[in-house]
């Protein structure tokens, strides 16, 4: 029998910041159920077009669905709501775990955890503006990025033994990621419309998928997974429902949200000065 010589290759280190990131998918509540929709965002895309142009800065529809996301989860709380022992647990602040796009100091590009805190205190334009932030500073300085870095470093049988304690507990789960989940899959040149399953942690995960025009309309693609030991299906299309119709409407694009963004960026600019 003859030896193939071995296939070319090139080999790196494992980053170990991808551990943090198999930590998370550990949290994956294995009763998530998905579902999938569509959405008419023409209104919302064209006002958020029309206010850069106006504001002159980005205005961000991942902060815009994450507005409409939370008022939705406002309005229909058992999305929300956690059991932790024979208790359901609800907390007052809707923490939504999301993620920016950030080159790393070793060129990688990665999606970086950011947790938008007591969203359903903040307007759109406070939000649009956390992300603006966000995006512009280190956020390995925060203490809780700090935190799951060192985690990352451990051994990966007190990586799991965390992973367990955190699934288990919502106050755990809250502190170290948030209430609830939103991921982005879009992406520049990818105008298409496709679906995804996004890895469910909390009782409810939403997944911005494929953005696509049809009949001159723009139709942005949806998916969602719940946790079916606390959420079943009429309560789930109630705040789908209600979700479509902040999406379609477009909630929090509005006079205010000018007026708003424009104290922000007085401020930003004087405290520059």
């Amino acid at each position: 029998m003859t030896v193939s010589p071995q296939a070319s290759f090139q080999a790196r280190p494992w980053p170990v910041v991808r551990n943090a990131v198999i930590g998370t998918l550990n949290l994956h509540r294995r009763h998530t159920v998905y579902g999938f929709g569509e959405v008419d965002v023409t209104r919302a895309l064209d006002l958020i077009a029309q206010y850069r142009r106006d504001l002159r800065i980005a205005v961000s529809f991942h902060a815009f669905v994450a507005h409409c996301l939370t008022r939705a989860l406002q309005k229909h709380p058992i999305m929300h709501t956690f059991r932790h022992g024979r208790q359901l647990i609800r907390f007052d602040d809707i923490d939504v775990s999301t993620a920016i796009d950030r080159r790393m100091p070793n060129g990688m590009q990665m999606a970086v955890g950011y947790t938008l805190r007591a969203a359903q205190t903040k307007s759109l334009a406070a939000l649009n503006w956390e992300l603006r932030k966000a995006t512009n500073v280190d956020l390995a300085l925060h203490d809780l990025v700090k935190l799951r870095r060192r985690i990352a470093r451990m051994p990966a049988i007190l990586r799991d033994i965390i992973a367990w304690r955190i699934r288990r507990n919502p106050h755990l789960l809250k502190r170290f990621h948030g209430t609830v989940g939103l991921t982005n899959l879009q992406s520049p040149g990818l105008p298409q419309s496709f679906q995804a399953l996004p890895p469910n942690i909390f009782t409810y995960t939403m997944a911005i998928c494929g953005l696509t025009e049809r009949d001159g309309r723009k139709i942005l693609c949806l998916s969602g997974g719940a946790d079916h030991a606390i959420v079943d299906g009429l309560p789930l299309s109630r705040f789908a429902a209600t979700l479509n119709g902040l999406l379609e409407s477009a909630a929090g694009l509005d006079d205010s949200f000018l007026a708003e963004t424009r104290r922000l960026i007085a401020a930003d600019e004087e405290s520059a000065r």
